[in-house]
């Protein structure tokens, strides 16, 4: 056998003339460059459209809730300092009859009288899954966020403009970023995947362009037979049949040997740390193998679903002109919308359990149904000119019959699309011992905080511990509570934690350091020359003007990049 120079470095190849690459190796190459696998992740994040939904409706009631203090920042311009407010989960709970008298509007009891964190995060949320979330109030967007769309960090492009200032510069979604990194997704685990980010809806999230030249994720699907088409089709997991892509590992990892341990070749010039190194490196690369063969046997299984539910569309619309082909009947549509969200949950769920992607964005409807007015028996104060759903529905948010319909909704997709998903995670083991959620973080947010379209203190609840990254089981509320703001509408509100921090929070769970995910501020009029022109946390950092004071202060900006405190 004839020794072959590479001139940068050398290729293991298997089926089809796929390429992974080495480490590069001193003894050879004449420098280093170390490659890890870490354990698998995954990242899920769900979205409602609109928001509005009340804090008590939400969050456990004001005064009625026993909380720890603790100091986040030190005293501004006189206000005292940053004090957020924590609690676990499970000690919060309560029935409805003990919150009547703190209620400021009197809601059906969607629970019976059952015990449950709030309305939202109702009873049908077991203990053990409660332990397994955090629910997180306080944190803000830090500009404007009506129709944004953007909340996975494309913040300047709202229904394809730009507007309030901001700077048209291309900025991905979390997601993208995440995805592009070789730190969650190895150069191994790509030559397996079928889709680094299933995006469960329409071009609004994941990978959605902001200013120009970020293109769309071409992994879309409108309907379960697109979902099951992009993650399974061809997928064979037949008993005694080897996928060809555990084929594929097991060729590279049969060249690897050729390599490194035969009697001519480049095996024999290796260096006992460089040894160390690659077969570190490709022990790694055939735990991919096993880790598969594992859960094919364990649990990765091609879902079953028939011609009819293929047919079944992934809703996301607020109104009727959303909803082609719908049932007739309202008690039939919701039926179908459950049936589709625990389609998908399913589908997902064997997806993460055969490899083929560890990442999903999905948007849920605005309305469990298509709204029908005469429901209504407040005339509206707002958009009285209007007959839809978003101005009759969500900009009349306050009134109690609206804030009643949209409970429903909301808490149908909660219980539905988010709650049933982390159930089934828990369920499934990816390896021994270690299931789907104890990797996951899992993400359920919406548009807006309690008022529609003013994306403040916007609920953010997230399942799952990231590999061990955050602690869970808890209610942080970071709000300032003694530092009130006049907005730019003469609107009183109290700010809580940037949103680019939560999405930093993201993407270091998921193994990304800083580095990886910070965006240069050459582009930006708020600039950072103290941390080598990167912008901590992740997106714009423009700060929404027009309040009385600055909602946040230098110091909470400059640590935007730090996981969330408290987790």
């Amino acid at each position: 056998m004839k020794y072959q120079r590479l001139n940068r470095r050398h290729f293991l190849q298997g089926l089809g003339g796929a390429t992974l690459t080495l480490p590069f190796l001193p003894s050879l190459m004449g420098r280093a460059e170390a490659q890890t696998i870490t354990a698998p992740r995954f990242f899920v994040s769900t979205w409602v459209g609109h928001g509005g939904m009340s804090t008590e409706n939400t969050y456990p009631l004001e005064g009625h809730a026993p909380l720890t203090a603790a100091q986040l920042t030190a005293d501004v311009a006189g206000d005292g300092p940053h004090v957020a407010h924590w609690g676990e989960l499970l000690a919060l709970k309560r029935t409805h009859a003990e919150g009547d008298a703190y209620r400021q509007q009197a809601m059906p009891d969607l629970d019976g009288g059952a015990a449950r964190f709030s309305p939202l995060v109702g009873a049908f949320v077991e203990d053990s899954l409660l332990a397994r979330m955090n629910v997180l109030r306080g944190i803000d967007f830090l500009t404007f966020g009506g129709h944004t769309r953007g909340y996975l960090g494309n913040f300047p492009n709202r229904d394809g403009g730009i507007d309030n200032g901001l700077a048209d510069a291309p900025v991905p979604t979390i997601d993208a970023v995440i995805a592009g990194s070789d730190r969650f997704y190895s150069t191994a685990d790509r030559l397996l995947l079928r889709a680094p980010v299933v995006n469960a809806s329409s071009t609004h999230l994941s990978t959605f362009r902001s200013g120009t030249g970020v293109a769309n994720n071409p992994y879309q699907v409108r309907t379960l037979g697109e979902w099951f088409n992009l993650l399974f089709q061809g997928l064979s997991t037949t008993p005694g049949e080897v996928d060809p892509r555990v084929s594929l590992v097991d060729k590279i990892h049969a060249d690897y040997v050729r390599l490194s341990r035969g009697a001519f070749g480049p095996g024999r010039r290796l260096s006992q740390a460089d040894r160390i190194r690659l077969e570190e490196y490709v022990e790694g690369v055939q735990n991919i193998s096993d880790r598969m063969r594992t859960t094919a046997t364990a649990g990765c299984t091609v879902p079953t679903v028939t011609q009819a539910e293929r047919g079944l569309r992934l809703r996301e619309g607020e109104a009727d002109w959303d909803w082609g082909g719908a049932p007739g009947m309202p008690e039939a549509r919701v039926a179908e919308q459950r049936q589709v969200l625990e389609l998908t949950n399913m589908m997902l769920v064997n997806a993460f359990m055969c490899g083929v992607t560890r990442m999903m964005v999905r948007q849920f409807s605005s309305l469990r149904d298509q709204w029908d007015p005469t429901t209504f028996n407040t005339p509206s104060e707002f958009e009285t000119q209007r007959t839809d759903a978003h101005g009759m529905v969500f900009h009349n948010h306050f009134l109690q019959d609206r804030q009643t319909h949209m409970l429903q909704t909301q808490r149908f997709f909660f219980q539905y699309g988010f709650t049933d998903l982390v159930r089934r995670m828990a369920q499934a083991q990816v390896l021994p011992g270690v299931t789907l959620l104890d990797q996951a973080l899992v993400h359920w947010s919406s548009e807006s905080g309690p008022t529609t379209h003013d994306a403040k203190s916007v609920p953010s609840i997230v399942a799952g511990s990231g590999g061990g990254a955050w602690q869970t089981g808890r209610y942080i509320d970071y709000t300032n509570r003694t530092r009130a703001i006049r907005g730019r509408w003469g609107n009183m509100w109290r700010a809580g934690l940037p949103q680019n921090r939560l999405l930093a929070s993201f993407a270091r769970a998921m193994g990304l350091s800083p580095a990886d995910y910070e965006l240069s501020d050459a582009a930006y009029g708020t600039s950072f020359p103290g941390r080598g022109g990167r912008v901590p946390g992740y997106g714009d950092p423009f700060i929404e003007p027009g309040d009385d004071r600055p909602p946040y202060p230098p110091a909470m900006l400059a640590e935007m990049s730090e996981k969330l405190p408290l987790l």
